[in-house]
């Protein structure tokens, strides 16, 4: 049987078991004529040479069993075709001849048999491992055009959300960017990132903020989350935000991965956002505004009444026989309180109805609620509601908008006073409370005896345009939790375990907002 893949030099034993004894006859025969055609032209005879060729050959392309038949055929031919040797040594000499001779071919036969398996297991091995190799290439080459795909796929996903890529090896200083990185920071590619590159485009007023974010992740080796902005070198500013996780490298050593977003378009529709809700916040203050002009007018006409009151007495006072200045001094007096009581009451309307930008500084929350009180006095007296507030002393300032937080509470007072309308089988009364939760966040609850607030309803209140009044829009408690969250705040409501509900909202406090900045 054949193997594939062999030279062609290699003998190939004949295939069937009728070929291989035929080829030992075959191949004695031809010895026999050979040796019988020199006898005929009267040369040497040399069938010895003859059948040793013919027992090589079988053996060779028979096999073993082969060889050894046509050994025993040679000796056979010999003694009966040609003239048998004078003495007994020279037969069993020449015998001996033979049995030596087809013995070293049945070794060699042996050799060349396991040899030629031995060459055949090579070849298959040496097959299969080109075959594996070439598969493994093939792989190679697909995972290497995947590769390429995949980051062909990301560089453009990363150029369409502007989002970018970055690692950074922290003992080495090393950093790597990947080309959306390199185009948000506005430098060429061809160019080794650095942290002096990063922080050369860094806005001045930011720089400060993100020389600690990096001192502070190179020795902490915590996570970080930094919005900052960039100034480029044709003057516009470009709001970035980095997100990097800290890991260890193949040595063990920090390094960061993490992503660069260009948030500048998000930072400018958040800014049309704000000043949209602030046009609207403005809409919905005047609008209270209008419904609060008894209220108003009774705070202003209160102090006016006084001024009026006390300016006749002083009058009266000065015009006896003898005046009595010290009367006189103290009607004055009264006069310029009363006057600045009604000055304030004015101010604070003119804040609520303005229209003004943003201007958070610190303020007293119990503050706001008293000025608040102020102006809803009269429509709890013309409700008929008891108010009863419980603020707690020395609370923490908070860093807020004034005019913003008054919008706040009194959308929450004026909800808890409408909600009591239809109460005619128990006291109404509205509670107000300031205060701090577990956190240590200021905390303003506006408490009324109401009719309370629907379960399967209370998670759309401030949801816009959503509303319980008849023709309300659907407005005030959205841009109150807007204004809260703005804030750093949040805004919640829930039912009481009796009647009515619970508006509440928390703020951090001044310090803690410094902290976080």
């Amino acid at each position: 049987m054949g193997y594939p893949g062999k030279a062609k030099w290699i003998a190939r034993p004949a295939a069937s078991v009728a070929l291989r004894y035929g080829l030992a006859l075959v191949s004695v025969a031809a010895a026999l004529g050979l040796a019988r055609t020199f006898l005929y032209f009267h040369l040497p005879q040399p069938f010895t040479a003859f059948a040793l060729s013919a027992i090589a050959i079988t053996f060779w392309y028979g096999g073993t069993r082969s060889g050894i038949l046509a050994a025993l055929l040679s000796a056979i031919v010999r003694t009966y075709f040609f003239e048998p040797e004078s003495d007994t040594i020279s037969r069993a000499l020449y015998d001996l001849v033979f049995l030596i001779f087809a013995l070293l071919m049945t070794r060699v036969t042996r050799a060349r048999n396991e040899l030629e398996v031995r060459v055949a297991e090579r070849t298959a091995e040496l097959t299969r491992a080109n075959e594996d190799l070439t598969l493994q290439i093939i792989e190679r080459k697909q995972a290497e055009d995947a590769l390429r795909q995949s980051e062909m796929y990301l560089a453009e996903a990363q150029r369409l959300s502007r989002t970018g890529s970055f690692g950074w090896n922290v003992p080495s200083g090393k950093i790597f960017w990947s080309e959306e990185s390199f185009s948000i920071f506005g430098y060429d590619k061809a160019l080794s990132a650095t942290l002096d590159m990063v922080l050369q485009r860094v806005h001045p007023e930011d720089l400060a903020l993100v020389q600690r974010t990096i001192d502070s992740a190179s020795s902490d080796g915590k996570d970080f989350d930094l919005e900052h902005r960039l100034l480029m070198p044709d003057g516009s500013v470009k709001h970035v935000r980095a997100v990097a996780r800290a890991a260890k490298d193949a040595t063990s050593k920090l390094e960061f991965i993490g992503a660069l977003m260009d948030v500048t378009a998000a930072k400018r529709a958040e800014e049309e956002l704000h000043k949209a809700q602030a046009e609207l916040a403005h809409v919905t203050r005047v609008t209270t505004l209008g419904e609060m002009t008894a209220s108003i007018a009774h705070e202003v006409n209160q102090p006016l009444a006084a001024v009026v009151t006390n300016a006749g007495a002083c009058l009266r006072w000065l015009d006896r026989g003898t005046p009595n200045m010290d009367e006189a001094r103290r009607s004055v007096e009264s006069i310029i309180k009363d006057g600045n009581r009604a000055a304030d009451v004015i101010q604070r309307i003119r804040a609520l109805s303005k229209k003004t930008d943003t201007q958070k500084l610190p303020i007293d929350i119990n503050d706001v609620v008293n000025e608040v009180i102020a102006l809803v006095r009269r429509e709890l007296f013309s409700h008929q509601i008891s108010l009863r507030t419980e603020l707690a002393p020395a609370l923490p300032v908070v860093l807020a908008d004034r005019v913003q937080l008054q919008q706040v509470v009194i959308n929450l007072v004026i909800n808890g006073i409408e909600s009591m309308q239809s109460v005619t089988d128990r006291p109404r009364e509205l509670v107000i409370r300031s205060g701090q939760d577990n956190s240590d966040r200021v905390l303003v609850e506006v408490r009324d005896s109401g009719v309370g607030v629907d379960p399967e309803t209370i998670n759309r209140l401030f949801t816009a345009f959503f509303t319980t009044k008849p023709g309300g829009l659907g407005m005030g408690l959205s841009i109150c939790r807007s204004i809260i969250e703005a804030h750093e705040g949040r805004l919640w409501a829930s039912r009481n375990m009796g009647r009515g509900a619970t508006f509440q909202f928390t703020m951090p406090s001044y310090r803690e907002n410094i902290g976080r900045l």
